[in-house]
């Protein structure tokens, strides 16, 4: 895929943008964006852009902060399993060569 360009609008402002990929996906991206801008503003008494734009930002990282941890404390659970199975296995088969051997 190469590089495409899309003219998106984020909370009043129109913004060209180059990036890889699918110009759908930056279209995407710029909806959500103005989405939550447009909640923050919504919930704060002020009307500057750039900390509305700040304050987006944040929860935005927020919730990636909090997902990411989240995925990694499932796959730290799945290794543990896994590890646990691998264990059970290692022991069975010991305990079938004592068996075989005596």
């Amino acid at each position: 895929m190469g590089t495409v360009r899309a003219t998106v609008e984020i909370f009043g402002t129109r913004l060209g943008l180059r990036a890889d990929g699918d110009g759908e996906y930056l279209h995407e991206l710029a909806r959500f964006v103005d989405r939550r801008m447009r909640e923050i503003a919504d919930q704060t008494s002020s009307v500057d852009t750039v900390k509305i734009a700040i304050l987006t930002a944040l929860n935005i990282a927020d919730e990636l902060h909090k997902e990411r941890e989240t995925d990694q404390d499932a796959r730290l659970i799945e290794l543990e399993d896994k590890a646990k199975r691998l264990v059970l296995k290692v022991e069975e088969a010991l305990n079938e060569e004592v068996e075989t051997s005596t």
